[in-house]
């Protein structure tokens, strides 16, 4: 059979070489997509988780300084039970020194303040600027059956409560949150539970330090609650008091509700949850506050190059 000219073979050279040409440079910008995203993954990971740890310790400082006030206060209502007319200058020292304290009461069990009184919840609050005082010794607002007073009562422990919108009742009509733990007497032999002291907690404050937490430009902070309900997010699809596991089964969105879940443990990480905008990916770097159980997440865009 006659040889083929070499002529012949150049189309099939041409073609194998082509083809070689396009596979080397689709495996060389694969490389060199995985390589740009390893090192934006590993290099916002680490600036993320910075930035997340030194804003968890500036919330955990003043966490801790609410929660020693009721220990406070408790130390002396075991030891010298004060007068009513002293019960005012104590609730005045903890609101007017504590920039964060929107109110604080002293809520005694049935007759335990004076054995005619039944009701007693002394209660220093600011109003439009003021620092209101009640002394309530008759109240149809028992506040037996508050979560406040009851969860705090029964758990025998101290409480962060949810955050709830105050409309009013106080003149607020602020986001709060409050601290409640039950003090005691102490008759020699054993300890009775005396009331609780709540510590109403104005959340502008944590709104302020959220909104100001960012990495990348879009990206942003959320705050939320041991249950995972949003406290405050500067992006308006983290509505207040939604929560993170209604967002992510609103957006179809499974790798977000295991970050709540894995924040509910304690734990913190870093994760793509997908097209939280339904747009582009978004990442979240997360960490828990241990103070209170509560946590803090970074959403980032990914970046693409």
């Amino acid at each position: 059979m006659p040889e083929r000219p070499l002529k012949a073979y150049r189309p099939i050279v041409y073609a194998v070489i082509v083809i070689a040409a396009l596979a080397a440079a689709f495996a060389a910008y694969k490389y060199r997509y995985a390589y740009h995203q390893y090192s934006w993954e590993s290099h916002i990971h680490a600036q993320a988780d910075e930035k997340l740890r030194g804003e968890i310790g500036r919330i955990e400082k003043i966490v801790h300084s609410i929660e020693q006030i009721p220990k406070n206060l408790g130390y002396i209502l075991e030891f010298a039970m004060p007068a009513k007319d002293h019960m005012k200058i104590l609730l005045d020292a903890v609101v007017t020194n504590n920039e964060e304290v929107f109110g604080t009461c002293i809520a005694f069990e049935p007759y335990a303040f004076e054995k005619d009184t039944m009701y007693f919840a002394p209660y220093l609050h600011q109003r439009d600027g003021k620092v209101v005082y009640e002394d309530p010794t008759d109240t149809t607002d028992h506040y037996f059956n508050a979560d406040w007073y009851l969860i705090p009562k029964i758990l025998n422990k101290p409480v962060w409560i949810e955050p709830y919108y105050d409309a009013g009742s106080t003149g607020g009509n602020v986001i709060m949150t409050t601290y409640a733990a039950p003090f005691y007497s102490y008759n020699g032999k054993a300890e009775k539970l005396n009331g609780i002291i709540a510590v109403d907690v104005s959340l502008d404050w944590l709104s302020g330090l959220v909104a100001d937490l960012k990495l990348t430009d879009g990206s942003y902070a959320v705050l939320v609650t041991e249950r995972g309900t949003v406290v405050c997010a500067p992006d308006s699809q983290w509505s207040y008091n939604e929560s993170i596991f209604s967002l992510a089964d609103e957006r179809n969105l499974p790798a977000l509700r295991e970050v709540g879940r894995d924040m509910q443990k304690g734990n913190s990480g870093f994760v793509k949850v997908g097209k939280l905008d339904f747009q582009k990916d978004w990442w979240v770097c997360y960490k828990p506050i241990p103070a209170n159980k509560w946590g803090l997440l970074l959403m980032i865009p990914e970046e693409r190059k």
